[in-house]
Order: structure tokens, then sequence, then C-alpha cells
């Protein structure tokens, strides 16, 4: 459910999951939503408002964040500490605890504003291992923010063979649905006037003084073409395709973003003749030694791509990598912007092309942007600009071995 700001969609949250724990009875859920300020100031108060003060379904045990629920034929509770086992239980957290999510196997879950910046693709991809084993049914609630992983794995492959249907209401306000049995997905999205409370000056407004990709995100809930997307030249059609089998003679590189926490790597082969870069390997990890690092990133190479990696004062990682077995020289240009712009020069070459089963690094391109300041405009910095380890390495390699878009390839192997 993608919609409009103040479209009703967390208030809608509770009520799938109790439908949910009617229908699968005993066992865990969650309740997540994309940060700690949202949880205590969103999605908290909205769902106890519907389970306990509302409905009476049960209690919340808040050092725990865990909401227990009646046996439903006794009315009694089965639990005398947080810690013992319930009849049901809601887990409540934020996707920016991580740890919490790996510690359940639920039956259902609802996931309120996911399309978050702080709601990560690796919350997601925990999320759905929780879920697995009862291939259970998840809900999300959010606004549009970015074009990341929400855009590609859930509203493009619901798209992709999908049936559409659109509604109008009599205050305007249109609802579109995708139903997708294949997929299994069903993707509903509305305008905040769909909200009868939603005030109607408030949405025209908006749609008269914001710029079009902001008002159809925010207030209609619609995948929008984003003018602030530092590679807003990539296309998935263009830019993407699946894996096939590289041969071995191709010339490998390889970028490096170095990081004690976040170690990330992009592998690169080059097609002769065309000189297109196919990114076929992503790598992101961290708590390892240098050496550690270089094995991993070694593993299954045909031999040692020509790589580059960190920033011109990065020099000490550097040495450690080479003394790991991993030699790496530092990049050849040495400013962001400039790195940057030669990458986007490959883009705009149709020169690289990402293997479609890279999540990571899709998501980070379609997360990747300026900020803008309080009046909307578009400036020079890059929003949460520590988060993106991939893209980070990519430029490191890309406007090292490629110039200002003039030359297809410089081997300095």
């Amino acid at each position: 459910m993608i919609a409009g700001t103040q479209s009703g969609k967390t208030s809608f949250g509770p009520w799938w999951l109790k439908s949910r724990i009617d229908r699968m009875g005993s066992g865990d859920y969650f309740a997540v939503t994309s940060s700690y300020d949202l949880f205590k100031l969103k999605m908290l108060p909205e769902f106890l408002r519907v389970f306990d003060e509302i409905l009476g379904l049960g209690r919340f045990w808040s050092g725990d964040r865990v909401f227990e629920l009646r046996n439903p034929t006794t009315g009694k509770f089965w639990a005398r500490r947080s810690t013992d086992r319930m009849y049901a239980r809601v887990i409540l957290r934020s996707a920016q605890a991580l740890g919490g999510l790996e510690s359940a196997t639920v039956k259902a879950m609802w996931l309120d504003e996911a399309g978050q910046d702080e709601f990560g693709i690796e919350a997601w991809h925990a999320l759905r291992r929780r879920g697995a084993l009862y291939r259970a049914p998840i809900l999300i609630t959010t606004t549009l923010y970015n074009l990341g992983w929400l855009k590609q794995q859930v509203i493009e492959k619901a798209e992709l063979g999908g049936t559409k249907t659109l509604e109008t209401s009599l205050r305007g306000g249109e609802v579109e649905v995708t139903d997708n049995p294949t997929a299994d997905i069903g993707l509903i999205q509305y305008d905040s006037i769909i909200n009868p409370m939603f005030p109607i000056e408030e949405y025209e407004e908006a749609r008269a003084t914001m710029a079009n990709d902001d008002f159809l995100m925010f207030y209609r809930g619609r995948v929008a073409k984003l003018r602030y997307l530092i590679y807003d030249i990539f296309d998935r059609k263009t830019h993407t395709c699946p894996r096939f089998p590289i041969p071995k003679e191709w010339k490998r590189y390889a970028g490096l973003d170095f990081g004690g926490v976040n170690t990330a790597a992009l592998f690169f082969a080059e097609e002769p003749g065309t000189k297109t870069l196919y990114c076929y390997r992503e790598y992101l990890d961290g708590g390892k030694s240098a050496r550690e690092h270089a094995v991993d990133l070694l593993q299954g190479e045909p031999g040692r791509p020509k790589t580059y990696g960190g920033s011109a004062s990065e020099g000490q990682w550097r040495k450690e990598f080479g003394a790991g077995g991993l030699p790496i020289s530092k990049p050849g240009v040495g400013d962001v912007e400039i790195e940057i712009r030669r990458t986007y020069a490959q883009f705009k070459l149709e020169k690289i092309v990402f293997f479609d089963d890279l999540e990571g690094t899709l998501d980070e391109l379609g997360r990747y942007r300026r900020k803008r300041d309080r009046a909307g405009n578009i400036t020079e910095e890059i929003e949460n600009k520590n988060d993106f380890h991939r893209l980070d390495a990519m430029r490191y390699v890309i406007s090292s071995i490629r110039g200002d878009g003039s030359k297809a390839s410089v081997d300095f192997a």
C-alpha cells in the first residue's frame, strides 16, 4: 500500500495484522517501522490504540517491545514473564535494529514506512528470512521516498505482467490497483485525498507549488523520475541484464571502499570490442582483517583484478590489502565530483551494465541523490553520503580506467 502523505496507511496496518492473527492463530508476528523515532511517535501509538484500547486483545511488555495476546478461547495469558511462551505475540521493532529482526520465526508482518532510506535492503532481506518458513504474508504501508529496493523488488515486479484497474473518488482522488498473482503481489497506490479528512485545498496547493516529481511521490504514491538523483540516467532496461557466464579472458577490474564495519567492492569485466563493463559481483562485509577480506575478494576469481580503492589519505589501507595478497592502486582522480562525472559519462555511453541480481548495488543506485535545502533547492551535497559504499567503490574504479568519456578504456594493469 503505497500512497500519499497523511492518507491513512498507518491506521490500516493494525487492523490488517489483527485479521492475519485471526486466520493464522498462535505464533509470532512482526510490526516493524523504519526508525526508532517513527516507532515511538507513530507506529506504537497506533498499534496500541487498536490492539489495546479498542479491542483489548492483550498487554504490552514495554521493556521487550512485545505485545502479548490472550488465548482467544480461554481469555487467559500464558506468560508470567516477558520471556515465557505466549499464545501469540507481536514483536515491535525498527529496521535500524537489525539484530532484533533475526530473533523469531513469524507468520505475518506489517512494515510501516518501509520506503524510507532508514529501512534498508538488509532489513528487508532479514525480514523475508524470518517469514520464510510460513511464507508469511507482508503488508507494506508507506509513502514513496526513493527509487531503491521497494520500487525495484515490489513495484516493478507487480507491474511486470500485472493487471491494473483505476478508480476515482468523488473528490477526484485516484486509486490504482495492480494485481499480479504470478509474482504474489497486490499493489495499491492512491492519492492523499482518498482520505476524506485530507483537505483538498492542501492537495491542490501542493500540486501547484511543488516540483512534479515530489508531488507524484509524496502526495500520490507514484514513481517519478527524480531530478536530484545523481545517476538519473540509469535505466534498468538499458543498464541491467540477466547473469551470464563471463569468459575467463575478459579483463577484470574492481573498485574497493574501505571500512572497519563496511568494506565494499564491485567487480567489472570488460567485453572485448565493445569495451562495455559488466558488473558481475558485489561484496559488502565487515569485522575482518585486510588479509581476510583479500582472501574472500579473490575467492572464485580467475586472477587478480586490477583494483582501485580509497581516498588519497587511505594509503595504509592499500598497504595492508597489498600485504594480504590484493594490490590496490590509488584512484586516478581523487575528486568525488569528477569521479561521479566520469562514471555518469559511462552510463550515458551505455558502457556500464549490471547483472540484475546485484540487489544491493541496484538499491543504492535508486537512492543516491543530492540533498535539498529547506526551500527544496538541490544542493551539491550527497544525501546520507556514508551509506553508499558500493557506489563509492564504483566511482573509484570507473573514473580510474575510463577518462572523460572520449576514450572507452585505459588499461593500467
